[in-house]
Protein backbone atom coordinates (compact mmCIF):
# COMPACT_ATOMS: atom_id res chain seq x y z
CA UNK A 1 0.00 0.00 0.00
CA UNK A 2 1.48 3.18 -1.03
CA UNK A 3 2.64 5.74 1.69
CA UNK A 4 1.73 8.90 2.05
CA UNK A 5 5.38 10.61 0.84
CA UNK A 6 4.88 7.99 -2.29
CA UNK A 7 1.83 9.53 -2.60
CA UNK A 8 3.15 13.34 -2.50
CA UNK A 9 5.29 11.90 -4.42
CA UNK A 10 3.14 10.86 -7.49
CA UNK A 11 1.15 14.15 -7.19
CA UNK A 12 4.09 16.04 -7.75
CA UNK A 13 4.93 13.81 -10.91
CA UNK A 14 1.75 14.64 -12.41
CA UNK A 15 2.27 18.05 -11.70
CA UNK A 16 5.52 18.13 -13.71
CA UNK A 17 3.84 16.15 -16.60
CA UNK A 18 0.97 18.36 -16.97
CA UNK A 19 3.47 21.34 -16.47
CA UNK A 20 5.40 20.33 -19.26
CA UNK A 21 2.50 19.61 -21.79
CA UNK A 22 1.35 23.10 -20.99
CA UNK A 23 4.44 24.71 -21.82
CA UNK A 24 4.85 22.67 -24.80
CA UNK A 25 1.06 23.94 -25.94
CA UNK A 26 1.84 27.20 -25.33
CA UNK A 27 5.28 26.92 -27.47
CA UNK A 28 3.10 25.50 -30.53
CA UNK A 29 0.22 27.67 -31.61
CA UNK A 30 -1.04 25.34 -33.68
CA UNK A 31 -1.10 22.16 -31.08
CA UNK A 32 -4.38 22.23 -30.04
CA UNK A 33 -6.44 24.91 -32.34
CA UNK A 34 -8.93 23.30 -35.08
CA UNK A 35 -8.77 25.29 -38.09
CA UNK A 36 -11.74 25.94 -39.85
CA UNK A 37 -13.53 23.09 -41.45
CA UNK A 38 -16.52 23.24 -44.56
CA UNK A 39 -19.84 24.24 -43.62
CA UNK A 40 -22.23 21.91 -43.55
CA UNK A 41 -23.93 20.96 -46.66
CA UNK A 42 -26.87 19.02 -47.81
CA UNK A 43 -28.47 17.60 -50.42
CA UNK A 44 -27.66 15.83 -53.67
CA UNK A 45 -24.17 17.99 -54.13
CA UNK A 46 -22.99 16.01 -51.50
CA UNK A 47 -22.90 13.13 -53.43
CA UNK A 48 -21.05 14.47 -55.98
CA UNK A 49 -17.58 13.63 -57.03
CA UNK A 50 -16.43 17.10 -56.91
CA UNK A 51 -17.90 17.78 -53.61
CA UNK A 52 -16.01 14.65 -51.93
CA UNK A 53 -12.58 15.59 -53.86
CA UNK A 54 -13.04 19.06 -51.81
CA UNK A 55 -13.45 17.62 -48.90
CA UNK A 56 -11.02 15.29 -48.93
CA UNK A 57 -8.84 18.36 -50.16
CA UNK A 58 -9.84 20.42 -47.10
CA UNK A 59 -8.85 17.25 -45.10
CA UNK A 60 -5.60 16.79 -46.27
CA UNK A 61 -4.51 20.76 -45.78
CA UNK A 62 -6.10 20.72 -42.49
CA UNK A 63 -4.43 17.87 -41.35
CA UNK A 64 -0.70 18.91 -42.98
CA UNK A 65 -1.66 22.19 -40.91
CA UNK A 66 -1.35 20.69 -37.74
CA UNK A 67 1.21 18.20 -39.19
CA UNK A 68 3.65 20.91 -40.53
CA UNK A 69 2.63 24.32 -39.10
CA UNK A 70 5.63 26.78 -40.38
CA UNK A 71 4.46 25.27 -44.22
CA UNK A 72 2.85 28.46 -45.56
CA UNK A 73 1.23 27.42 -48.69
CA UNK A 74 -0.94 24.44 -46.65
CA UNK A 75 -2.83 27.94 -45.05
CA UNK A 76 -3.26 29.83 -48.56
CA UNK A 77 -3.95 26.73 -50.27
CA UNK A 78 -6.85 26.44 -48.00
CA UNK A 79 -7.90 29.86 -47.84
CA UNK A 80 -8.38 29.57 -51.57
CA UNK A 81 -10.77 26.92 -51.64
CA UNK A 82 -12.91 28.42 -48.84
CA UNK A 83 -12.97 31.58 -51.48
CA UNK A 84 -13.76 29.37 -53.96
CA UNK A 85 -16.56 27.79 -51.88
CA UNK A 86 -17.82 31.11 -50.92
CA UNK A 87 -18.74 31.74 -54.44
CA UNK A 88 -20.20 28.50 -55.35
CA UNK A 89 -22.36 28.15 -51.72
CA UNK A 90 -23.00 32.24 -51.59
CA UNK A 91 -21.93 31.77 -48.07
CA UNK A 92 -20.10 34.32 -48.01
CA UNK A 93 -20.16 35.43 -44.24
CA UNK A 94 -19.00 31.90 -43.29
CA UNK A 95 -16.14 30.95 -45.94
CA UNK A 96 -14.90 34.58 -46.40
CA UNK A 97 -14.33 34.95 -42.26
CA UNK A 98 -12.89 31.21 -42.21
CA UNK A 99 -10.02 32.41 -45.12
CA UNK A 100 -9.18 35.14 -43.78
CA UNK A 101 -8.39 33.51 -40.36
CA UNK A 102 -5.99 31.44 -42.37
CA UNK A 103 -4.21 33.93 -44.15
CA UNK A 104 -3.68 35.75 -40.56
CA UNK A 105 -2.36 33.02 -39.38
CA UNK A 106 0.15 32.70 -42.63
CA UNK A 107 0.85 36.25 -42.44
CA UNK A 108 1.69 36.49 -38.94
CA UNK A 109 4.73 33.64 -39.81
CA UNK A 110 5.59 34.89 -42.81
CA UNK A 111 4.25 38.59 -43.04
CA UNK A 112 6.09 39.32 -46.77
CA UNK A 113 4.81 35.74 -48.46
CA UNK A 114 3.27 36.17 -51.87
CA UNK A 115 1.14 33.81 -52.19
CA UNK A 116 -0.52 35.02 -49.07
CA UNK A 117 -0.44 38.49 -49.70
CA UNK A 118 -1.88 38.30 -52.98
CA UNK A 119 -4.56 35.74 -52.01
CA UNK A 120 -5.62 38.50 -49.06
CA UNK A 121 -5.70 41.25 -52.07
CA UNK A 122 -8.42 39.33 -53.57
CA UNK A 123 -10.39 39.28 -50.12
CA UNK A 124 -9.77 42.68 -50.11
CA UNK A 125 -11.53 43.04 -53.45
CA UNK A 126 -14.42 40.67 -52.49
CA UNK A 127 -14.89 43.58 -48.83
CA UNK A 128 -14.69 46.24 -51.32
CA UNK A 129 -12.06 47.39 -50.13
CA UNK A 130 -10.56 48.58 -53.44
CA UNK A 131 -7.98 50.71 -52.31
CA UNK A 132 -5.68 48.54 -49.84
CA UNK A 133 -6.20 45.56 -52.63
CA UNK A 134 -4.69 47.47 -55.20
CA UNK A 135 -1.43 48.52 -53.19
CA UNK A 136 -1.36 45.24 -51.88
CA UNK A 137 -1.43 43.64 -55.31
CA UNK A 138 1.26 46.07 -56.07
CA UNK A 139 3.59 45.06 -53.53
CA UNK A 140 3.03 41.31 -54.54
CA UNK A 141 3.88 42.04 -58.62
CA UNK A 142 7.09 44.38 -56.89
CA UNK A 143 8.08 40.70 -55.27
CA UNK A 144 6.73 38.96 -58.75
CA UNK A 145 5.91 40.43 -61.55
CA UNK A 146 5.18 37.54 -63.22
CA UNK A 147 2.02 35.88 -61.88
CA UNK A 148 -0.86 36.31 -64.04
CA UNK A 149 -2.73 36.03 -60.76
CA UNK A 150 -1.53 39.01 -58.98
CA UNK A 151 -2.22 41.08 -62.63
CA UNK A 152 -5.74 40.36 -62.62
CA UNK A 153 -6.36 41.53 -58.96
CA UNK A 154 -4.77 44.80 -59.97
CA UNK A 155 -6.73 45.11 -63.22
CA UNK A 156 -9.84 44.30 -61.23
CA UNK A 157 -8.86 46.58 -58.31
CA UNK A 158 -7.78 49.45 -61.01
CA UNK A 159 -11.21 48.92 -62.72
CA UNK A 160 -13.22 49.39 -59.31
CA UNK A 161 -11.40 52.33 -58.86
CA UNK A 162 -12.34 53.95 -62.24
CA UNK A 163 -8.93 54.05 -63.67
CA UNK A 164 -9.91 52.10 -66.59
CA UNK A 165 -7.15 52.62 -68.77
CA UNK A 166 -4.82 51.57 -66.18
CA UNK A 167 -6.92 47.63 -65.47
CA UNK A 168 -6.65 47.61 -69.34
CA UNK A 169 -3.23 47.60 -69.18
CA UNK A 170 -3.09 45.61 -66.00
CA UNK A 171 -5.37 42.42 -68.24
CA UNK A 172 -3.54 42.90 -71.04
CA UNK A 173 -0.06 41.53 -68.56
CA UNK A 174 -1.94 39.40 -67.65
CA UNK A 175 -3.23 37.63 -70.87
CA UNK A 176 0.19 37.85 -72.50
CA UNK A 177 1.57 35.69 -69.02
CA UNK A 178 -1.10 33.42 -68.88
CA UNK A 179 -3.77 33.36 -71.77
CA UNK A 180 -6.65 31.46 -70.10
CA UNK A 181 -9.96 31.43 -68.44
CA UNK A 182 -9.80 33.87 -65.83
CA UNK A 183 -7.69 36.19 -67.87
CA UNK A 184 -10.08 35.92 -71.15
CA UNK A 185 -12.81 36.72 -68.55
CA UNK A 186 -11.29 39.68 -67.67
CA UNK A 187 -10.51 41.11 -70.91
CA UNK A 188 -14.13 40.34 -71.79
CA UNK A 189 -15.53 42.85 -69.18
CA UNK A 190 -13.57 45.46 -70.19
CA UNK A 191 -14.42 45.26 -73.54
CA UNK A 192 -18.18 45.70 -72.53
CA UNK A 193 -17.31 48.83 -69.94
CA UNK A 194 -15.74 50.37 -73.49
CA UNK A 195 -18.91 49.67 -75.20
CA UNK A 196 -17.23 46.72 -77.58
CA UNK A 197 -20.39 44.01 -77.18
CA UNK A 198 -18.82 41.86 -79.97
CA UNK A 199 -15.51 41.98 -78.60
CA UNK A 200 -16.85 40.86 -75.07
CA UNK A 201 -18.91 38.04 -76.62
CA UNK A 202 -15.36 36.92 -78.22
CA UNK A 203 -13.52 37.57 -75.04
CA UNK A 204 -15.83 35.49 -73.25
CA UNK A 205 -16.35 32.96 -75.62
CA UNK A 206 -12.56 32.16 -75.20
CA UNK A 207 -13.02 32.02 -71.14
CA UNK A 208 -15.48 29.33 -71.69
CA UNK A 209 -13.74 27.42 -74.10
CA UNK A 210 -10.38 27.40 -71.54
CA UNK A 211 -12.67 25.55 -69.22
CA UNK A 212 -13.32 21.89 -68.14
CA UNK A 213 -16.93 20.71 -68.96
CA UNK A 214 -18.78 20.55 -65.40
CA UNK A 215 -16.10 22.44 -63.60
CA UNK A 216 -17.51 25.76 -61.60
CA UNK A 217 -15.59 28.32 -63.15
CA UNK A 218 -16.78 27.04 -66.51
CA UNK A 219 -20.12 27.37 -65.49
CA UNK A 220 -19.40 30.74 -64.49
CA UNK A 221 -18.63 32.40 -67.22
CA UNK A 222 -20.75 30.46 -69.46
CA UNK A 223 -23.19 32.64 -67.37
CA UNK A 224 -22.11 35.88 -67.99
CA UNK A 225 -21.86 34.93 -71.48
CA UNK A 226 -25.35 34.43 -71.23
CA UNK A 227 -26.26 37.92 -69.55
CA UNK A 228 -24.35 39.18 -72.43
CA UNK A 229 -26.54 38.16 -74.55
CA UNK A 230 -29.57 38.76 -72.26
CA UNK A 231 -28.53 42.74 -71.96
CA UNK A 232 -29.38 42.87 -75.70
CA UNK A 233 -32.42 41.30 -75.37
CA UNK A 234 -31.10 38.22 -76.95
CA UNK A 235 -33.49 36.05 -75.26
CA UNK A 236 -33.22 32.35 -77.33
CA UNK A 237 -29.72 32.81 -77.01
CA UNK A 238 -29.21 33.47 -73.20
CA UNK A 239 -31.89 30.57 -72.90
CA UNK A 240 -30.14 28.41 -74.46
CA UNK A 241 -26.81 29.40 -72.69
CA UNK A 242 -27.94 28.71 -69.35
CA UNK A 243 -30.02 25.52 -69.93
CA UNK A 244 -26.42 24.14 -71.05
CA UNK A 245 -25.14 25.46 -68.29
CA UNK A 246 -27.88 23.09 -65.76
CA UNK A 247 -26.75 20.34 -68.22
CA UNK A 248 -23.07 20.46 -67.34
CA UNK A 249 -24.11 21.59 -63.98
CA UNK A 250 -27.33 20.62 -62.53
CA UNK A 251 -29.13 22.90 -60.15
CA UNK A 252 -26.31 25.99 -60.80
CA UNK A 253 -27.35 28.88 -58.71
CA UNK A 254 -26.13 31.33 -61.18
CA UNK A 255 -27.98 29.82 -64.29
CA UNK A 256 -31.12 29.32 -62.16
CA UNK A 257 -30.89 33.15 -61.84
CA UNK A 258 -30.27 33.86 -65.54
CA UNK A 259 -33.02 31.78 -66.11
CA UNK A 260 -35.25 33.23 -63.77
CA UNK A 261 -34.54 36.96 -65.16
CA UNK A 262 -35.63 35.15 -68.79
CA UNK A 263 -38.96 34.92 -67.25
CA UNK A 264 -38.61 38.30 -66.03
CA UNK A 265 -38.58 39.81 -69.19
CA UNK A 266 -41.53 37.87 -70.53
CA UNK A 267 -43.74 39.22 -67.51
CA UNK A 268 -43.68 35.55 -66.71
CA UNK A 269 -43.47 36.92 -62.33
CA UNK A 270 -44.91 33.59 -60.79
CA UNK A 271 -41.82 31.75 -62.82
CA UNK A 272 -39.63 33.80 -61.98
CA UNK A 273 -40.22 34.19 -58.39
CA UNK A 274 -40.06 30.26 -58.27
CA UNK A 275 -36.88 29.65 -60.31
CA UNK A 276 -35.25 32.63 -57.66
CA UNK A 277 -36.65 31.13 -55.06
CA UNK A 278 -34.47 28.05 -56.03
CA UNK A 279 -31.81 29.30 -56.91
CA UNK A 280 -31.75 30.98 -53.54
CA UNK A 281 -32.22 27.85 -52.09
CA UNK A 282 -29.49 26.51 -53.39
CA UNK A 283 -27.02 29.85 -52.41
CA UNK A 284 -28.24 31.95 -50.49
CA UNK A 285 -26.81 34.78 -52.69
CA UNK A 286 -27.63 38.59 -51.71
CA UNK A 287 -28.59 39.52 -55.29
CA UNK A 288 -31.07 37.11 -55.71
CA UNK A 289 -33.19 38.43 -52.51
CA UNK A 290 -32.66 41.93 -54.35
CA UNK A 291 -34.09 40.22 -57.84
CA UNK A 292 -37.19 38.97 -55.18
CA UNK A 293 -37.86 42.04 -54.00
CA UNK A 294 -38.36 43.84 -57.43
CA UNK A 295 -40.21 40.81 -59.01
CA UNK A 296 -42.48 40.79 -56.15
CA UNK A 297 -43.59 44.48 -56.61
CA UNK A 298 -43.24 44.17 -60.12
CA UNK A 299 -45.95 41.59 -59.68
CA UNK A 300 -48.04 43.82 -57.04
CA UNK A 301 -47.15 41.52 -53.98
CA UNK A 302 -46.15 44.74 -52.12
CA UNK A 303 -46.34 43.25 -48.59
CA UNK A 304 -44.06 40.64 -49.26
CA UNK A 305 -41.83 42.74 -51.02
CA UNK A 306 -41.52 45.23 -48.27
CA UNK A 307 -41.16 42.60 -45.31
CA UNK A 308 -38.40 40.87 -48.12
CA UNK A 309 -36.79 44.51 -48.28
CA UNK A 310 -36.54 44.92 -44.76
CA UNK A 311 -34.73 41.52 -44.85
CA UNK A 312 -31.77 42.72 -47.49
CA UNK A 313 -31.30 45.50 -45.92
CA UNK A 314 -30.41 43.44 -42.24
CA UNK A 315 -27.90 41.49 -44.64
CA UNK A 316 -26.25 45.00 -45.51
CA UNK A 317 -25.49 45.66 -42.04
CA UNK A 318 -24.41 42.01 -41.20
CA UNK A 319 -21.90 42.43 -44.38
CA UNK A 320 -20.66 46.17 -42.81
CA UNK A 321 -20.50 44.32 -39.32
CA UNK A 322 -18.33 41.92 -40.98
CA UNK A 323 -15.86 44.42 -42.50
CA UNK A 324 -17.37 44.98 -46.11
CA UNK A 325 -17.87 48.33 -47.90
CA UNK A 326 -21.32 48.08 -49.43
CA UNK A 327 -22.18 51.95 -49.52
CA UNK A 328 -23.04 51.82 -53.48
CA UNK A 329 -25.11 48.39 -52.66
CA UNK A 330 -26.87 50.07 -49.97
CA UNK A 331 -27.96 52.95 -52.19
CA UNK A 332 -28.32 51.60 -55.11
CA UNK A 333 -31.16 48.85 -53.90
CA UNK A 334 -32.63 52.13 -51.75
CA UNK A 335 -32.89 54.20 -54.80
CA UNK A 336 -34.70 51.51 -57.21
CA UNK A 337 -37.26 51.28 -54.23
CA UNK A 338 -37.40 54.75 -52.97
CA UNK A 339 -36.64 53.76 -49.52
CA UNK A 340 -34.69 56.23 -46.94
CA UNK A 341 -33.70 58.28 -50.05
CA UNK A 342 -31.42 60.86 -47.64
CA UNK A 343 -29.71 57.96 -46.48
CA UNK A 344 -29.07 56.17 -49.79
CA UNK A 345 -27.54 60.12 -51.27
CA UNK A 346 -25.51 60.19 -48.47
CA UNK A 347 -23.97 56.69 -48.83
CA UNK A 348 -23.25 57.21 -52.81
CA UNK A 349 -21.83 60.87 -51.90
CA UNK A 350 -19.27 59.02 -49.23
CA UNK A 351 -19.09 56.49 -52.72
CA UNK A 352 -18.52 59.13 -54.85
CA UNK A 353 -15.67 60.97 -53.16
CA UNK A 354 -13.75 57.72 -52.76
CA UNK A 355 -13.90 56.64 -56.00
CA UNK A 356 -15.26 59.54 -58.11
CA UNK A 357 -14.40 58.13 -61.62
CA UNK A 358 -16.05 54.87 -61.29
CA UNK A 359 -18.87 54.38 -64.00
CA UNK A 360 -21.94 52.18 -61.76
CA UNK A 361 -20.55 54.57 -58.79
CA UNK A 362 -21.12 57.80 -61.12
CA UNK A 363 -24.73 55.85 -62.44
CA UNK A 364 -26.02 55.20 -59.29
CA UNK A 365 -25.02 58.34 -57.92
CA UNK A 366 -27.07 60.43 -61.01
CA UNK A 367 -30.07 58.32 -60.44
CA UNK A 368 -29.93 59.00 -56.00
CA UNK A 369 -29.89 62.59 -56.85
CA UNK A 370 -32.55 62.47 -59.37
CA UNK A 371 -34.82 60.75 -56.62
CA UNK A 372 -33.86 63.21 -54.24
CA UNK A 373 -35.18 66.13 -56.15
CA UNK A 374 -31.75 67.36 -57.71
CA UNK A 375 -32.32 66.43 -61.62
CA UNK A 376 -29.71 69.47 -62.75
CA UNK A 377 -26.71 67.86 -60.63
CA UNK A 378 -27.87 64.19 -61.65
CA UNK A 379 -27.50 65.68 -65.34
CA UNK A 380 -23.95 66.36 -64.87
CA UNK A 381 -23.06 63.47 -62.89
CA UNK A 382 -25.31 61.00 -65.39
CA UNK A 383 -23.16 62.62 -68.64
CA UNK A 384 -19.76 61.56 -67.09
CA UNK A 385 -21.03 57.99 -66.38
CA UNK A 386 -21.52 57.61 -70.13
CA UNK A 387 -17.88 59.00 -71.08
CA UNK A 388 -17.12 55.27 -72.33
CA UNK A 389 -19.68 55.09 -73.99
CA UNK A 390 -21.09 51.88 -72.67
CA UNK A 391 -23.95 49.92 -73.88
CA UNK A 392 -26.19 50.07 -71.08
CA UNK A 393 -29.58 49.86 -71.21
CA UNK A 394 -30.17 51.32 -67.34
CA UNK A 395 -28.12 54.10 -68.12
CA UNK A 396 -29.40 55.37 -71.51
CA UNK A 397 -33.36 55.19 -69.25
CA UNK A 398 -32.00 56.62 -66.41
CA UNK A 399 -30.36 59.86 -68.62
CA UNK A 400 -33.62 60.09 -70.39
CA UNK A 401 -35.46 59.92 -67.64
CA UNK A 402 -33.20 62.79 -65.54
CA UNK A 403 -34.00 64.94 -69.10
CA UNK A 404 -37.22 64.34 -69.25
CA UNK A 405 -37.13 66.14 -65.67
CA UNK A 406 -35.47 68.56 -66.83
CA UNK A 407 -37.82 69.38 -69.33
CA UNK A 408 -35.09 68.41 -72.29
CA UNK A 409 -37.28 66.55 -74.71
CA UNK A 410 -35.17 66.08 -77.36
CA UNK A 411 -32.50 64.42 -75.41
CA UNK A 412 -35.06 62.33 -73.56
CA UNK A 413 -36.23 60.84 -76.67
CA UNK A 414 -32.61 59.95 -77.91
CA UNK A 415 -31.72 58.51 -74.94
CA UNK A 416 -35.15 56.72 -74.22
CA UNK A 417 -34.66 55.26 -77.40
CA UNK A 418 -31.12 54.38 -77.40
CA UNK A 419 -32.40 52.51 -74.40
CA UNK A 420 -35.06 50.52 -75.80
CA UNK A 421 -32.82 49.48 -79.07
CA UNK A 422 -29.75 48.23 -77.00
CA UNK A 423 -32.56 46.34 -75.07
CA UNK A 424 -35.79 45.93 -75.83
CA UNK A 425 -36.86 43.97 -72.44
CA UNK A 426 -34.99 46.51 -70.11
CA UNK A 427 -36.24 45.64 -66.66
CA UNK A 428 -39.67 44.60 -64.72
CA UNK A 429 -40.41 48.29 -63.42
CA UNK A 430 -38.63 50.26 -66.00
CA UNK A 431 -39.80 48.80 -69.28
CA UNK A 432 -43.48 50.37 -69.06
CA UNK A 433 -42.15 53.76 -68.01
CA UNK A 434 -39.65 54.04 -70.26
CA UNK A 435 -42.75 53.23 -73.64
CA UNK A 436 -45.00 55.66 -72.13
CA UNK A 437 -42.86 58.39 -71.61
CA UNK A 438 -41.27 57.64 -75.08
CA UNK A 439 -44.57 57.69 -76.50
CA UNK A 440 -45.49 61.16 -74.83
CA UNK A 441 -42.27 62.45 -76.28
CA UNK A 442 -43.00 60.98 -80.27
CA UNK A 443 -46.36 63.11 -79.48
CA UNK A 444 -45.07 65.97 -78.35
CA UNK A 445 -42.52 66.01 -81.08
CA UNK A 446 -45.08 65.35 -83.73
CA UNK A 447 -47.42 67.97 -82.63
CA UNK A 448 -44.23 70.51 -82.58
CA UNK A 449 -43.75 69.32 -86.15
CA UNK A 450 -47.31 69.86 -87.39
CA UNK A 451 -47.24 73.76 -85.69
CA UNK A 452 -43.87 74.35 -87.12
CA UNK A 453 -45.60 73.32 -90.53
CA UNK A 454 -48.70 75.40 -89.56
CA UNK A 455 -46.87 78.16 -89.14
CA UNK A 456 -44.89 78.50 -92.06
CA UNK A 457 -47.78 77.56 -94.46
CA UNK A 458 -49.28 80.62 -92.76
CA UNK A 459 -46.30 82.55 -93.54
CA UNK A 460 -46.20 82.12 -97.41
Amino acid sequence: MPTKKHRVAFVIAVGAIMAMVVYFVLQSPNAMRKFPNMSKRTGDVTASSEYLNLQKAVEYYRYEIRKNPDVINNYVQLAQLYLQQARITGRHHQYIAKARLLLDEAQSREPENFEAMITRASVLLTLHRFEEAKELAEKAISKNSFNAFAWGVLSDALKELGNYDGAVKACDKMLSIRPDLRSYARASHLREIHGDIQGARKAMKLACDAGVIGLENRAWTLYHLGNLYLREGKLDTAEYIYKGILEERPNYSYALSGLAQLHSAKQEYQKTIQVLLQAYDVAPEHEFMEKLVEIYRASGQTKTADVLAESVLEAFKRHEEQGWIINLEYAKFCAKHDIDLPEALKRVEAEYHRRPKNLDVLETYAWTLYKNGQAAEAARIIKEAMRLNTKNAMLYYRAGMIAYRLGDQEKAKDYLEQALLINPYLSVSKLEIAQKTLEELLRNFQLSKLKETSDLTYLE
